[in-house]
């Protein structure tokens, strides 16, 4: 995997690529000189663990026939200053879903993917606490299990 990152605005619009040539445009808080013209580069970290786990989840279902008329995927962090940085403490990934879907597979899509499969998550898991729960048609199913504990 490469990805390239170029200045485009001083003092800190970025844009990252891939080598298909699809683009992020990145920045820096305005508190420390940032213009708001792109994501942060932590918000990146959680919207990969949206996507990664979001592609796994969906393609499970999808091997399992089930009919997922909409999802959707919030993802909050928990932020701890240690030394000079502030690391993730805690993440938790709270997923709806609609449509005509079992709650036990579903379930099982997620653990699927947080437990093992999403690249992003199991990376992050290192270092911070990863939680999860879910919704289906508007109904709380799950409201937070530890990704740990699914060992």
């Amino acid at each position: 995997m490469n990805i390239s990152l170029q200045l485009k605005d001083k003092p800190f619009v970025l844009e990252a690529k891939n080598p298909e040539g699809n683009t992020v445009m990145m920045d820096a808080s305005p508190d420390i000189g940032g213009k708001n013209q792109g994501v942060r580069p932590t918000e990146l970290l959680l919207m990969g663990i949206a996507g990664c786990s979001g592609i796994d989840i969906l393609s499970i279902l999808s091997k399992q026939k089930q009919n997922v008329d909409s999802f959707l995927v919030n993802v909050s962090g928990d932020k701890e200053k240690i030394e000079f940085t502030n690391l993730f403490t805690k993440i938790h990934v709270e997923y709806s879903f609609t449509g005509e879907l079992d709650s036990e597979k579903i379930l099982r899509a997620i653990e699927l993917s947080l437990g093992k499969y999403c690249s992003v998550s199991k990376t992050v898991e290192k270092v911070a606490a990863i939680s999860f729960g879910f919704k289906l048609n508007g109904r709380v199913e799950l409201e937070r299990k530890e990704v740990a504990s699914l060992g």
